[in-house]
């Protein structure tokens, strides 16, 4: 982050501050005379994310965060938060609506036969579209491996996207890979590891059965890691419904899956979804307690990335999602969009039940 900070010359403050921020991630200028034209001017030529201000309300500051979309952090509220840079990140977050986006695939088809009961596929034409669409646009594709040292602070200033896939299909090494190779984009599969196919929508009795579609088998898996564009993350051993294991026995599972993921790529997995995105509190815990440090769900989570690293949103991409609406999704918007849908309908059914009609 680049933050610009204004002191009121309080030397114990500034250096208690600069303690809590000052790290390689972030890019501190130090301002000592509020001076709004000096201000403008470093926000211009510095990139300025953010700027903290150890006075209190200040008019002209509210100015400058209306016009030019620059967050402000004032006295009081630096005060009250111990951690500063996730409060700095959410502050960036929400007032430009504007977040790293986490795609979610699951399959990627070349043939009618392979559409499911579910919409978890994308046609190999339209994939590669999107791919396309990545690459001509300037993104670039990182890993949750790329962000672990602390990179993802830097994110406000880059084009960055994060493409996921789901469980591990044979048609992401015989489709996805070759258009990831065409256009060099990186990718992160989370590998169900104990399963030969997709046992957890086939076998069921309270919903509609989907068709049999098979995962790769310990060899494929290796070669599309030895691809070099794939990083491989936690799915849990056989696509568990993660808020209803007891605790001990949700450890002893994640624990199997990372070993054996360990084996194939010979480190540590450092990103973890939950199967169908369902997590709890004691599912966050133990995920962390296992030893990762990013997992993503689908639709839950804050819409600013860094708010929960347990708990990250994702844009699931699906079939009927034409490029217009695949750059809706990659914009970084689409979070926030469904959030702010979410709470005007919370808004209208409030008013609704206040004047007696049917909620919607």
């Amino acid at each position: 982050m680049n933050i610009l900070f204004l002191t009121n010359n309080n030397n114990q403050q500034l250096e208690n501050i600069l303690k809590k921020i000052n790290n390689q991630n972030n890019n501190i200028i130090i301002l000592e005379k509020i001076s709004f034209f000096k201000i403008l001017k470093l926000i211009k030529e510095e990139n300025i994310d953010i700027i903290l201000s150890l006075e209190n309300y200040n008019i002209f500051l509210k100015m400058i965060e209306f016009l030019y979309k620059c967050p402000i952090v004032f006295k009081d509220e630096i005060s009250k938060k111990e951690d500063l840079e996730k409060l700095l990140q959410h502050k960036i977050a929400y007032k430009h609506q504007k977040d790293l986006p986490v795609l979610m695939y699951h399959r990627v088809i070349d043939d009618k036969k392979y559409v499911g009961v579910y919409d978890t596929h994308v046609t190999l034409e339209n994939f590669e579209k999107q791919m396309k669409y990545i690459k001509d646009n300037g993104y670039e594709t990182i890993t949750f491996e790329d962000i672990a040292n602390g990179e993802y602070k830097n994110r406000f200033n880059k084009n960055y996207v994060i493409i996921t896939f789901d469980d591990g299909y044979k048609d992401n090494l015989k489709n996805a890979l070759p258009i990831l190779k065409k256009y060099n984009l990186k990718a992160v599969l989370f590998y169900v590891t104990d399963e030969t196919y997709n046992k957890w929508d086939t076998d069921v009795e309270n919903r509609p059965k989907e068709k049999k579609f098979e995962l790769m088998n310990l060899e494929e898996i290796k070669e599309l890691y030895g691809s070099g564009l794939i990083e491989i993350g936690g799915h849990t051993t056989t696509h568990l419904d993660m808020p209803s294991i007891e605790r001990e026995a949700l450890k002893k599972d994640l624990e199997e899956s990372r070993d054996k993921i360990v084996e194939i790529t010979g480190k540590k997995p450092v990103s973890f979804a939950y199967p169908w995105g369902r997590n709890n509190e004691t599912c966050r815990k133990v995920v962390e307690k296992v030893g990762y440090k990013f997992a993503v769900s689908t639709e839950s989570g804050s819409s600013c990335f860094s708010d929960d690293l347990f708990e990250i949103v994702r844009v699931g991409i699906y079939s009927k999602d034409d490029i217009k609406k695949f750059e809706q999704k990659i914009s970084g918007n689409y979070p926030f969009m469904r959030e702010n849908r979410a709470k005007m309908k919370k808004f209208r059914n409030k008013l609704r039940k206040m004047v007696g009609l049917k909620t919607k």
